[in-house]
């Protein structure tokens, strides 16, 4: 089934009802930024999720002193940090047992999620893990919950229909770190086996959106950490992806989330590689500042004309009331100039 027949056949069973209908004229609206208090450290490569009113975040690159870093200046972190979005203050929260960054952070009925991610030494920095952690409540403290079948690092994270789902990224196949296919779900008592992504890659995003989620972008490791534009939607109730409509750049280390229906992305990163006159490889990054906004209901992409107040990647993206909180990141790729910036996108109906 191509991406317009499957589109029509969701609208014609009533699946896309969230979708609101109103005319052009009320949807106008602007978007601007506002500053929210910083984090207390410089955090990228996170995945932050919302519980109780507070914005999570746990188990990033933190920047630290020389003589604890593992890469660089940064560090994998143990800390925990809850922003209260009515006091709208950060504080302390459990800290993790274990270090670890790029841990996928998921809320769910059972609480909060802490799924995978690397453990760090100077000596193997990407030690990719398996192990799971729940805090019920954010008095609490973290409890060890049941491993992931594989490995798994980098992945896209969604809570769909009440099961948490994590998606590709990066595990281990046959004794080699790289990009797997692997997609599985927590159904608050298990791990199952779901329909592995079509492409594997890491360093995407990835939303929930109507009983299904939307994996977005990414790269891939063994192919010179190639940028991809594609995206796929997994429809949960038929265990199928379908592909979408490709993100206008092919780009890694973005966030993403949801408001009224439409998906925004945020930022990312981009590797290339070039020969010299020598014959030697020479790698070039850069970062992004754009804001891209898709429309699931239309299967397109525009380019919003207001940008980020900076290039960024690795930083993470969540909903709130308010609007899309944008946390951390870093300015520059790998893990140059980290900021602990925090900012609201605030969305206002025009009249």
């Amino acid at each position: 089934m191509d991406r317009r027949a499957f589109i029509n056949k969701l609208a014609f069973l009533g699946l896309l009802t969230s979708v609101p209908i109103v005319s052009a004229a009320t949807t106008r609206q602007k978007a601007n930024w506002v500053n929210k208090p910083g984090l207390p450290k410089r955090l990228q490569e996170l995945y932050p999720c919302l519980y109780e009113n507070h914005l999570i975040v746990a188990g990033a690159l933190e920047q630290s002193s020389a003589d604890k870093a593992t890469m660089g200046i940064m560090n994998a972190s143990e800390n925990c940090y809850l922003f209260d979005l009515t006091k709208q203050v950060w504080h302390q929260g459990p800290s993790l047992p274990v270090k670890r960054h790029h841990l996928g952070l998921v809320s769910c009925q059972k609480g909060i999620m802490a799924i995978g991610g690397f453990a760090a030494s100077k000596a193997d920095p990407w030690q990719v893990r398996s192990d799971t952690f729940i805090l019920s409540h954010l008095n609490d403290h973290w409890h060890q919950a049941k491993p992931l079948p594989n490995p798994q690092a980098e992945s896209g994270y969604a809570n769909i229909a009440g099961n948490v789902h994590v998606i590709s990224g990066r595990g281990i196949s046959n004794g080699k770190l790289t990009d797997v296919d692997n997609h599985v779900f927590f159904d608050g008592t298990d791990w199952q086996n779901a329909a592995p992504i079509p492409i594997a890659r890491n360093s995407g995003a990835c939303v929930e959106l109507d009983k299904g989620c939307i994996f977005i972008g990414g790269r891939i490791q063994d192919e010179q950490h190639e940028n991809q534009s594609r995206v796929d939607f997994y429809d949960s109730r038929a265990d199928k992806w379908f592909e979408l409509a490709p993100m206008p750049r092919a780009c890694s280390g973005i966030a993403a989330a949801v408001r009224e229906h439409k998906v925004y992305v945020f930022g990312g990163e981009q590797y290339q590689y070039t020969i010299n006159q020598f014959g030697k490889p020479m790698m070039h990054s850069k970062t992004f500042d754009h804001i891209w906004q898709y429309d699931f209901a239309l299967d397109s992409w525009k380019t919003l004309p207001l940008s980020m107040t900076s290039t960024r990647h690795g930083l993470g993206a969540v909903t709130t009331k308010e609007g899309i909180y944008l946390i951390g990141g870093a300015e520059r790729a790998g893990g140059e100039n980290t900021t602990n910036a925090v900012e609201l996108l605030k969305f206002e109906m025009l009249c």
